[in-house]
């Protein structure tokens, strides 16, 4: 596993993706932004990879990951909030027939985390570009 500077790596973060897409026999394709892999990833999870993983980075900064839960569960959180299905059994179907109890369990935290960064991170949308643009508060 890589250290904690270099976690999660693009590669990583594709890889966890494409076994939630259930793409996980498939090889990753060209990881460029805008390419393939990154298309689906962004209509998957809702974000881009960069994204992510700066997020992540940044929950991790401001000490707001939430203790004894993994990678794939910030996923889970990102699946949830992109797709917002219906009911709790459609999402426990898509990360893996797991119980709506431990699926609430894992992404909620996240989700909780996610919103925290609104302490430390401005954000506006550029009307010509309608681009997301993010900052950090020192």
């Amino acid at each position: 596993m890589a250290s904690n500077e270099e976690f999660p790596t693009v590669e990583h973060v594709y890889r966890e993706g494409k076994e939630l897409m259930r793409r996980g026999g498939h090889r990753l394709g060209v990881l460029t932004p805008g390419g393939p892999e990154d298309i689906r990833f962004r209509g998957f999870f809702g974000a881009n990879v960069a994204t992510v993983i700066d997020a992540w980075k940044r929950m991790e900064q401001h000490g707001l990951l939430p203790a004894e839960l993994l990678f794939v569960h910030y996923l889970w959180a990102l699946l949830f909030m992109c797709l917002y299905p219906k009911n709790e059994h459609e999402l426990c179907a898509l990360v893996g027939g797991y119980d709506t109890k431990t699926v609430r369990a894992k992404t909620w935290p996240f989700i909780f985390a996610l919103y925290e960064l609104n302490y430390y991170v401005v954000s506006s949308i550029d009307a010509p570009s309608r681009c997301l643009h993010y900052f950090l508060i020192n």
